[in-house]
This record gives structure tokens, C-alpha cells and sequence, in this order.
């Protein structure tokens, strides 16, 4: 039998034997040579000089030294720590809050106040003079408070995003917040985290694969040994070490070149928007403005008051009225306190523009492991296909998972199900290798009790793991009918088999069996997914999993079973257009890898079709980074928050439907917002032009004062602007109901409907104000 093989009896099994002194092989006391040997560079002679880089190694080195890789730092010298170098995040340029109030007092709005001010003192104009004042003061406490709110509720959110990582103080491991990071804290790295800080790894133990991208340009990841530096900011592609860190914040090398770096900041199309809206408004605003200016001057004459003085006060007042210059600041602000009320519901924007693409998304991409399902496994009865029984293949399958307490679901199921815990710890660990989404495995070497025979064992995909088999062809059509049968159930199969080759040989893996994993979905999950299509969103779900079990949540889901394979992603006989088709067809895709999933998304949203990808692994973060918008579930690695627009700290889907209508209900104000500005504006700059240029009061009337042009006192155009103010308020916190379709930016629509807006109350106000002056005859 297997136990047999390993020198191990049924009893250890059951715990009744006692296990020999196992070798010692862990290292104690302080870190020695051995563990950061081999990531050395040496140079090529022994009096060559060291360059710059390999002495600050050399130097960091020696400083990690001193602390104990068992147990890390000390509570007390944690604190000291962070008294000496400071929290673990980059310096923020502090404004003095007397300069950024001032500041509001100065722009192009802002001089153009200040210009109307100095006419109406030239004039002596004192009434005008202060209105404008007391205009100008509180355009700027507005805006002052305006942003202080907005950023607040953006500090806010970022605080609720701030990186964690897993940390060692003291002998106890704990989840900790990696701002309170030091140099000399022990941490340990896993796939899908973000490098909380400048560290260096320890050994033993496999390269991690680390993508720097961010940081060197490097497309490709790189392999970094144990003795080797890893970067703040930097992503684990595979593997998992533990690492001391050697630099934190402003001293890192991302702090170091935080300056120099060159972050593309892309417009999203609100911003596009936006400018467009305003640029059209200013526009016109200037050609209208300056015909008034000139017909003021030109028909002015010796009893008329509009001198140059008097012609440019007004033609400012009226050009500060008409140009929506705050548009952008409104929305954004509009955006900010939305974003707020969406954290509240356990939804942490951290891009605001994402809240406008989300009231437009049309296709939402959806993986189906904690999102669409429970994400809480349970272990059925398993399939034999070798000399193992039930139980000995559950304990082998344990053997392959990850110790300690950083399990995932599927570890965490099986290692459960083990009848005897206890003997897990008497096999000792020599080597393991995590999952990682291209092998989809795990392998462990292991050491038996007893005579210290070594083996290794394998547990993931079970075409995986059957492909490997020596026996692969004896076991195919039988295993693949268990698994076709276990998928037909909603089963996922995981594969499992054990070598017992000696470590430096190839290992003659033989398949054992399968073992039935079932991950029910979530109860409110059909009635959320009802509930998105009713909305106007179509939800696609991509998942690793196998075709059938992803058949089998759809069918339960009502989703519809068109599921598909890569097969159709990667058949070169497909055209680009057969292959859209195909895309938009399906209702799903199973037996994705990662550029799988940015293939499918790229597709869509090439198609202008609006596109949202939900996600939680670092295989994740590419289709996360391309949709529209990236959305991280909860329970999502670093990486894939650091690469999402949205993250949820809630499970499941019905926090997204929720955030959609919200989004929503933000876009119709900042909808309604543009629609009454643009109104505005028409109406002001309109009635003025058509008021100038073409009624004469003095024709008009036989009052023996009127004026040969029609204008308002400024007083009168900064009451018609406050008011304005005041309305948009009020449009800001409206109480709007969400449209049953996806948003989008109609500005046929917008500017059709501001000009009726606009022009009915200037026709009305022309005829008031013929009315008014005839009255005076």
C-alpha cells in the first residue's frame, strides 16, 4: 500500500504511533550566510571593485542579519523602529491651507471678477464694488469648502484601501497594515501580493517570479533568488518566501524614483465630456461677449453713460456669469460624495471617473468562484483509480496543501476533512510549490516518520495531474468519465497522485484518484443576476473551472449553458469578426488562463460595448486593468485591488447591482447639472445679445432718461448669478430615480434639450422687458 511505501503504518494515520526524533533542519538563532548566499552577484575578480549597488546589497544584508528569521522583530523594537525611520509610505507635499484658500482668489474666473472690480472703482461705482467683492469672496469660500469635502471623502476611501501584509513581531504572525512597516520586520510573500516594501528574501526555498513592470518597464517577470532584493511595488507572479525588509517609504526605490516616474494620467470619457461642453460654451460666450462690447462703444454718444469703463464692466460681469468654468469641479465633487455614500454600502471606488462608466456598463464579465458561488467548499466521496483508500487519499491530498493558517478554500477543505490532524505535522515539509495559475498544481516533497523515506505528492487539475502520470493511458477514459460525471453533478474534480522516486530523479508519478469538491452558489446570486438584465446588463461568466461544472452554475443561475472553451480564442481559421460574433453569443467561458480573460475583455470593448470584469486573483489584474471597469471582490489580493477600479468588501454580486444603481442615480444629477448650466448660459448670454443689439429704450419709450442701448446694472447680473448658484445646489442633492438602462453621454440630446430650456425663458424675458419698457410710455 502506499503507507507501506513510505514506511509509514496504518496508525500514524489513525495517530496511534509515535514518530522518531525528526532530523533537525530549520535554522535558529540569527540569520547565517548560507540562507542569503544564493543571490549573490560576485564579481569576476577578487580586486575588482564592488560597484555601488552590490556594496548597498552587501550593506542591507548585514542590517537584515540582525533579525531573528524565526520570530522577527520585538514589540519594543518595532516601536523604536517607527520612531527612527518614520511609517512605511511616501512623503506627501503638505500645502499650507492659508496658500490653497488664496489660491481660490486667483485664476481665470477669479481675474476676471478682480478686472470688473477695479472698472467699478475707476468709476466710482461703490454699490457695484462691493457686490463684487462679496461675490468674489464667496466664490472662493465655496469652492475652498467644496474641494476641502471632496478630499476628504477621497481620503477617506484611500484609507480604506491602504495596503496589508502578512507580518511577524514578536514570534506571532498577524495581518497587519503595511504603513507600520520597518526595516528588519520579517514578512512573508505570496502569489498575488504587492510588495509592501523594499525587502530581501530568505532562503531556503524556490525563486520568487516577480513582475516589475510598474517600476523597470519590464514586460516580462523576473526570477529572484533567496538573498536577493524585491521592490516596493512590485507584484508576486509565483512562489512564496519569507523576507526581511531592508528599506521602507521615501528610502525605497519606488520612493526614490517616485518623482521621475512617468504615470500616464488618461482622460476617461466624462472628463472628455466635460471639456468638450465647457470649451463650446466659452465659445460662444467670447463671440457674443465681444459683439455686445463693440455695439456698447459704437452706438454710445455724449448723454450715454456706457463709456469704455462702463461697457467693460458689464460685458465681464456677463462673461463670469455664462462660462461654466466650475463644471468640472461641481461633478467631481459630485462624484466624491457619491463615491462616499458608495462606501458606506461596502463599495470603495478608487477612481471617481469609474462611478460615470459604471451607470454605462452593458456587459459585466464575472468570475464564478466566490462571486457567483459561495466560495465554501465541502469534500465528497472521492474516486479511487490506485492502491489508496478513502482516507489515505484525503490525508496525501492534505500533504500537498499549504501549512499554517494562510490557507486557501481548497487547502482549507481538504486539510478539514483529514480524520487525524495531528499526523499531518509528523510528515515533514522538505519542499513545496504553490499554485500558480499556468501549472495549476501544487507539489509537496515530503519526509515520512520512521525510516525518513522521501516522496513527493501533487494535487490540481486533474487533467493536469493525469497528463503527468506514468500511467496515463491505462487511467484516461475511466478518469475522464469520472470527472464528465462529477461535473454533471456540479462536482469539481481535483486530481491527486504521489511519486516516490529519489529526489534527484525525474519523478514517476502515479495517479491516484479524484477528489469531488462542490461549491454551491450563493443564494441571493439568481435572483441579483435577474435582477442586472432586467437593469440592461448582461452578465458572462469566466472561470477556470471546467466546461461542465461551469454548464451546471449557469443552468442553476438561469444564465443560459452556451459555455465555451479557449479552443474558439485561439483557432487561427477564425476571423476577427467570426470570433466577436462568438464572444458576444456565449454566455460564458470556462478553462480560462489570464490572457484569456484580457482577450475576451479587450474583444468586447472593442466593440463599444461598455465592459465591466470582476475579479479577485493575480491572474486577474491584466482583464481587471483593461475593462472599463475593474472590479475587485471581496477577499482580492493585492494586486488585483491595486489594478481595479471598484473594490467590494462585501461578497458576492448584489453589491455590484447596488453600486450600479447608485452610479445611476449620480450620473442623472450630473446629467441634470450640464443640461441647466448649458440652459443657463444660453438664456443669460442670448437675452443679453438680442437685448443689446436690438432694443432701443429711448424708441421704445418717451421717458426723457432712457438710455440708447438696453443693459442691467451689475448688481442686478450677480443676483441673477447667485440665484443660478443656488438652483444648482439644489440639482447637486436631487432626488432622481435611476433609468432601467445603461448611462451614456447623448450631447445631441443634452445640447437639444438645454436650448429649449434655455431659449423659452429668453423669448419670455424679451417679451417681459418690451412689455416693462412700453409700460413707461
Amino acid at each position: 500500500s502506499a503507507c507501506a511505501r513510505t514506511g509509514v503504518s496504518a496508525g500514524v494515520l489513525r495517530g496511534s504511533v509515535k514518530l522518531a526524533g525528526r532530523p533537525e533542519t530549520e535554522m535558529s538563532g540569527k540569520i547565517k550566510e548560507p540562507l542569503l548566499g544564493s543571490g549573490e552577484h560576485k564579481s569576476g575578480g577578487g580586486h575588482e571593485e564592488k560597484s555601488r549597488a552590490e556594496l548597498e546589497l552587501e550593506q542591507e544584508r548585514a542590517f537584515i542579519a540582525q533579525t531573528d528569521p524565526k520570530t522577527g522583530l520585538t514589540p519594543a523594537e518595532h516601536a523604536a523602529r517607527l520612531e527612527k525611520y518614520g511609517p512605511n509610505c511616501l512623503p506627501e507635499v503638505e500645502v499650507n491651507i492659508c496658500l490653497k484658500f488664496l489660491s481660490y482668489f486667483w485664476g481665470p474666473m477669479p481675474i476676471m471678477i478682480w478686472l470688473a472690480i477695479i472698472v467699478e472703482a475707476i468709476n466710482q461705482d461703490w454699490e457695484d464694488f462691493v457686490v463684487l467683492a462679496i461675490l468674489q469672496f464667496v466664490n472662493g469660500m465655496v469652492g475652498f469648502i467644496e474641494e476641502k469635502n471632496a478630499g476628504n471623502a477621497i481620503a477617506a476611501l484611500k484609507n480604506s484601501l491602504r495596503p496589508s501584509c502578512r507580518v511577524c513581531r514578536g514570534g506571532q504572525w498577524r495581518e497587519g497594515d503595511a504603513t507600520t512597516l520597518v526595516p528588519g520586520d520579517l514578512i512573508e510573500l505570496v502569489i498575488g501580493d504587492v510588495i509592501p516594501a523594499d525587502a530581501i528574501l530568505l532562503g531556503p526555498g524556490d525563486p520568487l517570479q516577480v513582475d516589475q513592470a510598474a517600476l523597470t518597464g519590464e514586460s516580462l517577470p523576473v526570477n529572484i533568488h533567496p538573498g536577493g532584493k524585491v521592490k516596493m511595488g512590485s507584484a508576486v507572479k509565483r512562489g512564496e518566501l519569507k523576507a526581511v525588509v531592508c528599506a521602507t517609504g521615501a528610502n525605497t526605490f519606488f520612493g526614490k524614483a517616485a518623482d521621475l516616474l512617468n504615470i500616464e494620467d488618461t482622460q476617461g470619457r466624462f472628463q472628455k465630456i466635460l471639456f468638450k461642453i465647457t470649451l463650446a460654451l466659452l465659445f460662444i460666450s467670447l463671440v457674443l461677449c465681444a459683439i455686445i462690447f463693440i455695439d456698447l462703444l459704437v452706438t454710445a454718444d455724449d448723454t450715454s453713460s456706457h463709456t469704455i469703463f462702463g461697457a467693460l464692466s458689464v460685458v465681464i460681469v456677463l462673461l463670469v456669469a455664462s462660462i461654466p468654468i466650475a463644471m468640472q469641479v461641481v461633478c467631481t465633487s459630485t462624484m466624491a460624495v457619491g463615491s462616499r455614500r458608495l462606501a458606506q454600502r461596502k463599495v470603495i471606488v478608487a477612481r471617481l471617473s469609474a462611478i460615470e462608466e459604471l451607470a454605462g456598463m452593458t456587459i459585466l464579465c464575472s468570475d464564478k468562484t466566490g462571486t457567483l458561488t459561495q466560495n465554501k467548499l465541502s469534500l465528497r466521496e472521492p474516486n479511487l483509480m490506485g492502491d489508496m483508500t478513502d482516507d489515505e487519499l484525503i490525508f496525501y491530498a492534505a500533504l500537498a496543501a499549504k501549512r499554517g493558517d494562510m490557507q486557501d478554500a481548497i487547502d482549507g477543505c481538504i486539510c478539514n476533512a483529514v480524520k487525524n490532524k495531528a499526523a499531518l505535522d509528523e510528515f515533514e515539509e522538505i519542499q513545496y510549490v504553490p499554485f500558480n495559475p499556468t501549472d495549476k498544481r501544487t507539489e509537496a516533497t515530503i519526509r515520512a516518520p520512521g525510516d525518513g523515506s522521501i516522496f513527493r505528492v501533487t494535487k490540481g487539475a486533474p487533467q493536469i495531474i493525469l497528463h503527468m502520470a506514468h500511467n496515463a493511458a491505462d487511467l484516461q477514459a475511466t478518469t475522464e468519465a469520472a470527472i464528465q460525471s462529477l461535473a454533471d453533478r456540479g462536482f469539481r474534480a481535483l486530481g491527486v497522485a504521489i511519486s516516490y522516486s529519489p529526489p534527484d530523479a525525474e519523478p514517476k508519478w502515479e495517479f491516484q484518484g479524484l477528489l469531488a469538491l462542490f461549491d454551491p452558489p450563493r443564494y441571493d446570486t439568481k435572483k441579483t443576476i435577474e435582477t442586472a438584465v432586467a437593469m440592461g446588463v448582461e452578465v458572462k461568466m469566466i472561470t477556470g473551472d471546467q466546461v461542465a461544472i461551469a454548464k451546471e452554475t449557469c443552468r442553476e443561475l438561469g444564465m443560459g449553458t452556451n459555455i465555451l472553451n479557449t479552443e474558439v480564442l485561439t483557432n487561427p481559421n477564425t476571423s476577427a469578426v467570426d470570433l466577436d460574433a462568438i464572444i458576444m453569443e456565449s454566455h460564458g467561458f470556462a478553462e480560462v488562463y489570464p490572457e484569456h480573460k484580457f482577450q475576451i475583455v479587450d474583444r468586447i470593448r472593442k466593440q463599444g460595448y461598455v465592459t465591466g470584469m470582476t475579479g479577485d486573483g493575480v491572474n486577474d489584474a491584466p482583464a481587471l486593468k483593461r475593462a472599463d471597469i475593474g472590479i475587485a471582490v471581496e477577499g482580492a489580493t493585492d494586486a488585483a485591488k491595486a489594478a481595479a477600479d471598484i473594490v467590494l468588501i462585501e461578497p458576492g454580486l448584489s453589491v455590484i447591482i447596488e453600486a450600479i444603481q447608485r452610479s445611476r442615480k449620480i450620473f442623472q444629477r450630473m446629467r441634470n447639472y450640464c443640461i441647466y448650466r448649458i440652459a443657463c448660459t444660453i438664456q443669460l448670454l442670448f437675452f443679453f445679445f438680442f437685448a443689446v443689439l436690438f432694443i432701443r429704450p429711448s424708441d421704445l419709450s418717451d421717458g426723457a432718461d432712457d438710455e440708447k442701448n438696453f443693459t442691467l446694472p451689475v448688481i442686478a447680473i450677480v443676483i441673477i448669478t447667485i440665484l443660478n448658484d443656488g438652483t444648482i445646489i439644489t440639482i447637486a442633492h436631487d432626488k432622481v430615480i435611476p433609468d432601467r438602462r445603461p448611462q451614456k453621454w447623448d450631447l445631441t440630446e443634452v445640447v437639444i434639450v438645454s436650448t429649449l430650456l434655455g431659449l423659452v425663458p429668453c423669448m419670455s424675458s424679451m417679451l417681459l422687458l418690451v412689455l416693462g419698457i412700453k409700460a413707461n410710455s
